[in-house]
């Protein structure tokens, strides 16, 4: 689970009136908002028709200890009392976490209800049983659960205890105070909340089974009270104004003031765009390895990179297509957008072109994608080699005989000549110091004279 289990301690919320303990919550701040603005998601049960509620949370090595409003409380409108469905309660906190690692939702709309399925659920929370007034972080616990469905029509969540800790002669009192604690999900290395822990499914808990409120429950409530809204999984942010700065910091900054003036309208006619459909499509993607795989776009290095090459593109021809990239050198030629950090390092050596084309050819439906003489622009978080930024088809068949040959190397030769051959391989990098050599009027121009210069 990686750093998992130290971010549910940030989520993690205790949620108190006066020294009684009412119940857990989980935090969640969007990645944009207000730096002041944070919420907590509860069980409604835990906070409705109680007086002087406070919340506490972990946070620079110290308990955060704040006091909550009236005004900053909003319960379901479909829970009344104990038993009715929906029971959530949303607490908005006026506090600075700007370091706060934000996570995503899942969402169990449209057929994806599945997306559980064979997965262990966890929520972090706090124990009436376990309670130390004196210490805050031996106050919480961890339980795990196994997914068991779910049913949209009551937004309710399904799921067994199998927590080996748990007292199974008691389990009612073992799970007071977990009320309102966040399900997370494991899904792809990346932490999802599921739900809000509602209580026992029935009138107790000894047989395991207990309930949580969806997490597509708690976004609609969020919607309907005009809070942030949580990000779903697989929802693309098609929007890359989150790179302006970096792309700043990496190119404008090196750019005489007329070139600086023509690659900041390029660069805000791309980001004023949705590039929602081109990420969608087949002209951009990943391959073996990459932490966030299928959700490769929520990456900085990807979506800072893809900005790169959308405003080079954007330089070359402003009429080009994005979702479907093709330039003139002389003539045209598809281009593709591919980040990886490579297969077949056995050591923390610098990347080589040959780790970048194993892993392309390891994703075979990738691969397949491919036209020939295609150009493909590699991205990566660390750097090549200066050598290994660039080649032709002729080099990339020499390179393809080698890695067959690497230790381990499942490719078999007989086949893999017979993808679409590329035009050729050039790092991202090598974009980025055209942009940033400026005269970008001649941008097309210099372009063709670098392909050409390649294929000598």
């Amino acid at each position: 689970m990686g750093n998992h289990v130290e971010d549910l301690n940030k989520y993690a919320v205790r949620i108190k009136e006066g020294q009684r303990v009412l119940g857990s919550g989980v935090l969640w701040k969007p990645k944009s908002c207000e730096q002041n603005h944070i919420y907590v998601f509860t069980a409604a049960h835990v906070i409705k028709n109680h007086e002087n509620v406070e919340v506490e949370f972990w946070h620079h090595e110290n308990v955060v200890k704040l006091s909550v409003e009236k005004n900053m409380i909003a319960i379901s409108k479909t829970y009344h009392q104990e038993g009715d469905f929906g029971d959530v309660g949303i607490i908005v906190l006026d506090y600075t976490y700007e370091d706060f690692p934000s996570y995503r939702f899942a969402t169990f709309q449209s057929g994806l209800g599945s997306i559980c399925q064979d997965k262990k659920l966890l929520m972090r929370g706090f124990p009436k049983e376990g309670h130390m007034e004196q210490s805050y972080e031996l106050s919480k616990d961890t339980m795990s659960f196994e997914y068991a469905g779910f049913d949209n029509k009551i937004s309710t969540l399904k799921y067994k205890i199998c927590s080996s800790n748990v007292n199974t002669s008691d389990r009612n009192s073992e799970m007071e105070g977990f009320s309102g604690a966040g399900i997370f999900c494991d899904l792809d290395s990346e932490l999802v909340l599921v739900g809000i822990h509602k209580g026992a499914a029935g009138s107790n808990a000894e047989r395991g089974n207990l309930l949580g409120t969806t997490s597509d429950f708690i976004r609609n409530m969020c919607c309907e009270n005009q809070y942030d809204i949580p990000n779903v999984i697989n929802e693309i942010n098609g929007n890359l104004s989150d790179q302006l700065e970096y792309f700043q910091e990496e190119i404008l900054v090196d750019l005489e003031i007329e070139d600086m003036e023509k690659v900041s309208s390029l660069l805000y006619e791309v980001t004023g765009q949705d590039m929602t459909e081109a990420l969608n499509g087949i002209f951009y993607n990943f391959c073996e390895k990459c932490h966030y795989r299928t959700n490769y776009h929520q990456c900085d290095h990807f979506r800072g990179f893809l900005l790169v090459l959308a405003v080079f593109l954007k330089a070359v021809n402003e009429n080009v297509d994005l979702a479907m990239p093709r330039v003139r050198v002389p003539k045209e030629i598809p281009i593709y957008f591919v980040c990886s950090e490579g297969l077949g390092r056995s050591t923390h050596a610098q990347l080589k072109l040959n780790h970048f084309v194993y892993a392309l050819k390891s994703q075979k439906e990738l691969a397949h994608r491919l036209e020939d003489d295609c150009i493909i622009i590699w991205g990566s978080e660390q750097q090549p080699r200066d050598n290994q930024k660039k080649c032709t088809y002729s080099e990339y068949k020499n390179v393809l005989g080698d890695i067959t040959r690497m230790p381990g190397s499942t490719l078999d030769i007989t086949s893999i000549f017979k993808d679409p051959r590329p035009k050729a391989i050039i790092h991202i990098d090598e974009i980025i110091s055209m942009l940033r050599d400026g005269k970008i009027q001649q941008l097309q121009e210099k372009f063709a004279e670098y392909i050409g210069e390649l294929e000598k």
